[in-house]
């Protein structure tokens, strides 16, 4: 019984003096620490400065004077004087149309005017006959008169029957009534010069619009420029209204640029102290100079900023309307603004800050951007929590945030 219950405690207990022994003797596990990932970037020094600022504008050239002339008429082109992209000076010859009908329509208007003044002529020759026959008709009623008086006394003294009498009296009707038509005629003839004069102006009228069509048979140039469009050829049949020749303005071009809006203050405010502001571009490595005439009138739907139109200074002829144009625009000098690469920039609004091996986050107000010595161009900015000496990343990170680790390379 005796052994039953010792020898199962002392193998227990060996076993277990056995696994104390071993779990105490066996090596022990060396804690291996990872090192912290370190991300090396470059790095720009801030230096707070005054620039004036520069933003890059994107526009083209247009002009408001850029006309197309069409038709007044239904005739054929005879003959085009001008090409596409021809320059050429106002009162220039451009196009001929056939003139046959207007030059029939004229020959017309002055043919009816020609009878009108024959009229007027007549009718003036006439009034003078009037009035040289009213003073004898006159005479003939008063000699009428007489007769019926001796024909009366006659008959009351049996001398003359009554037929003389009668006849006596017809003829001094006869007389009368034709001394009425007289005076009538005569009275009338303001009238009918005045109808005369009417149709004269009328015929006048049309005889100018026949002068005035027969003359739109030749297409001139209201202004001197550019022809940016020939519609038609020679042989073709225009109708009132059909685009002949579209030209441009050399001596009006301008470009139109938007302004995003973030700059829309800072342009006002230079154009409210009489400032204007000037921009630069390179065209065909020609140099060009642009002024900031005025700011468009209407902000476009789904625009995000207003127009800005630029008259162009210096030799300018070369230009095409049309043409594209980027634009640097200079504002007014910024204070305490600080000079970054692009690539410093992360989103719209921040940028990171090296402290201590780490990145921090900062808030930014995008002022513009400007060109370094080398030709580089550079993004402007501020923000108060910038220092003077400041180490900025200028390495765009895919992991960028606050607390990364980082170190700058030569360092």
């Amino acid at each position: 019984m005796l052994k039953r219950v010792v020898y199962p405690l002392v193998i227990v207990l060996i076993a277990v003096v056995t696994f104390i022994g071993l779990k105490q003797s066996k090596p022990e596990k060396m804690v291996i620490k990872k090192p912290e990932k370190i991300w090396r970037v470059n790095s720009v020094t801030v230096n707070i400065q005054q620039i004036s600022p520069e933003i890059t504008l994107y526009g083209r050239v247009e002009t408001p004077r850029n006309s197309t002339l069409k038709s007044a008429l239904v005739a054929d082109v005879l003959s085009t004087a001008v090409l596409e992209g021809s320059e050429v000076t106002a009162g220039q010859l451009l196009m001929t149309l056939d003139g046959t009908d207007m030059q029939l329509l004229l020959a017309q208007r002055q043919a009816d005017l020609a009878e009108i003044e024959a009229l007027m002529a007549s009718e003036n020759q006439r009034f003078k006959r009037d009035q040289s026959l009213l003073e004898q008709q006159t005479a003939l009623v008063q000699l009428a008169d007489n007769t019926v008086n001796r024909s009366k006394k006659l008959e009351q003294s049996r001398l003359a029957s009554q037929a003389t009498l009668d006849d006596s009296l017809a003829i001094k009707q006869r007389q009368l009534v034709t001394l009425k038509e007289l005076n009538f005629d005569i009275a009338e003839h303001p009238a009918r010069v005045a109808q005369l004069q009417a149709q004269s102006k009328r015929a006048q009228a049309l005889l100018k619009q026949a002068e005035v069509d027969l003359g739109r048979t030749k297409i001139t140039a209201p202004f001197s420029g550019r022809i940016s469009q020939l519609n038609v050829s020679i042989g073709d049949r225009v109708r009132a209204g059909d685009s002949l020749i579209s030209l441009y303005d050399l001596d009006n071009l301008e470009v139109r640029a938007q302004i995003p809006g973030r700059y829309i203050n800072q342009v006002l405010n230079m154009m409210n102290r009489r400032e204007v502001p000037e921009a630069s571009a390179t065209l065909d490595q020609q140099p060009l100079a642009f002024k900031l005439e005025r700011l468009s009138g209407e902000v476009k739907v789904d625009s995000g900023g207003i127009d800005g139109l630029f008259s162009i200074s210096g030799n300018h002829y070369g230009i095409a309307l049309g043409t594209f144009v980027e634009l640097k625009l200079k504002l007014a000098q910024q204070n305490d603004v600080v000079a970054l690469p692009y690539n410093s920039l992360y989103g719209l609004d921040h940028i990171y800050r090296l402290k201590d091996g780490y990145l921090q986050s900062i808030s930014i107000e995008r002022v513009g951007e400007t060109t370094n010595e080398q030709g580089q161009k550079q993004l402007l900015l501020r923000s108060q929590d910038l220092q003077q000496g400041d180490k900025i990343i200028s390495t765009q990170l895919p992991n960028a945030v606050t607390g990364l680790r980082v170190e700058a390379l030569g360092e």
